[in-house]
């Protein structure tokens, strides 16, 4: 068996904060998801209109 870098009781703690703020870590995932997306498969005509997107929501604000 292969031994984890993370003791138990960081992971137990992971855990429980994870399943009292599914909020954090939604927002987290979909940053995450965006951050690989823009940078890895977005291309030109992609990346505009991520950027009218951004507008959009700057200029609702």
């Amino acid at each position: 068996m292969t031994e984890n870098k993370t003791s138990d009781a960081q992971i137990k703690a992971s855990k429980k904060r994870n399943a009292k703020n599914p909020d954090i870590v939604k927002k987290s995932r979909y940053k995450s998801s965006a951050k690989i997306y823009i940078r890895d498969w977005a291309d030109e005509e992609d990346l505009k209109q991520i950027e009218e997107w951004i507008r959009q929501r700057r200029d609702n604000k």
